[in-house]
Protein backbone atom coordinates (compact mmCIF):
# COMPACT_ATOMS: atom_id res chain seq x y z
CA UNK A 1 0.00 0.00 0.00
CA UNK A 2 1.13 3.69 -0.28
CA UNK A 3 1.55 6.33 2.10
CA UNK A 4 -0.97 8.76 2.28
CA UNK A 5 1.74 11.48 2.66
CA UNK A 6 3.46 11.55 -0.30
CA UNK A 7 1.25 10.02 -2.72
CA UNK A 8 3.06 9.57 -6.41
CA UNK A 9 2.09 11.80 -9.22
CA UNK A 10 -0.33 10.56 -11.75
CA UNK A 11 1.53 9.73 -15.42
CA UNK A 12 0.82 11.98 -17.50
CA UNK A 13 -1.55 11.72 -20.75
CA UNK A 14 -0.28 11.67 -24.10
CA UNK A 15 -2.38 15.09 -24.76
CA UNK A 16 -0.37 17.12 -22.03
CA UNK A 17 3.16 15.34 -23.29
CA UNK A 18 2.20 17.04 -26.47
CA UNK A 19 0.94 20.16 -24.95
CA UNK A 20 4.21 20.78 -23.16
CA UNK A 21 6.15 19.49 -26.56
CA UNK A 22 4.47 22.31 -28.70
CA UNK A 23 4.71 25.08 -26.02
CA UNK A 24 8.32 24.44 -25.81
CA UNK A 25 8.87 24.49 -29.77
CA UNK A 26 6.83 27.93 -29.41
CA UNK A 27 8.59 29.01 -26.88
CA UNK A 28 12.03 28.35 -28.86
CA UNK A 29 10.83 30.17 -31.88
CA UNK A 30 9.78 33.37 -29.75
CA UNK A 31 13.14 33.37 -28.00
CA UNK A 32 15.11 32.97 -31.87
CA UNK A 33 12.85 35.92 -32.96
CA UNK A 34 13.54 38.22 -30.17
CA UNK A 35 17.59 37.10 -30.80
CA UNK A 36 16.97 38.47 -34.15
CA UNK A 37 15.27 41.17 -34.13
CA UNK A 38 17.58 42.82 -31.25
CA UNK A 39 20.35 41.77 -33.60
CA UNK A 40 18.72 43.53 -36.17
CA UNK A 41 18.00 46.41 -33.80
CA UNK A 42 22.25 46.60 -32.65
CA UNK A 43 22.84 46.27 -36.74
CA UNK A 44 20.72 49.36 -37.40
CA UNK A 45 22.01 51.28 -34.55
CA UNK A 46 26.02 50.27 -35.81
CA UNK A 47 24.60 51.87 -39.73
CA UNK A 48 23.21 54.80 -37.89
CA UNK A 49 26.04 55.43 -35.94
CA UNK A 50 28.45 55.64 -38.77
CA UNK A 51 25.89 57.51 -41.14
CA UNK A 52 25.41 54.38 -44.00
CA UNK A 53 21.60 55.02 -43.30
CA UNK A 54 19.61 57.90 -41.83
CA UNK A 55 17.95 60.83 -43.29
CA UNK A 56 21.35 63.13 -43.89
CA UNK A 57 23.10 59.88 -45.56
CA UNK A 58 25.17 60.08 -48.65
CA UNK A 59 25.13 56.36 -48.81
CA UNK A 60 21.88 55.29 -48.11
CA UNK A 61 19.18 56.64 -50.45
CA UNK A 62 20.62 56.85 -54.13
CA UNK A 63 18.92 59.59 -56.26
CA UNK A 64 18.68 62.77 -53.44
CA UNK A 65 17.98 62.87 -50.16
CA UNK A 66 21.56 63.06 -48.80
CA UNK A 67 23.69 65.35 -47.38
CA UNK A 68 23.86 67.84 -50.77
CA UNK A 69 20.35 67.62 -51.69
Amino acid sequence: MGSIFSPKPPPKSQAQIDYEARLERETKAQEEAKAAAEANAKETENKKAKGLIGSRSLFGNPGGRGFYS
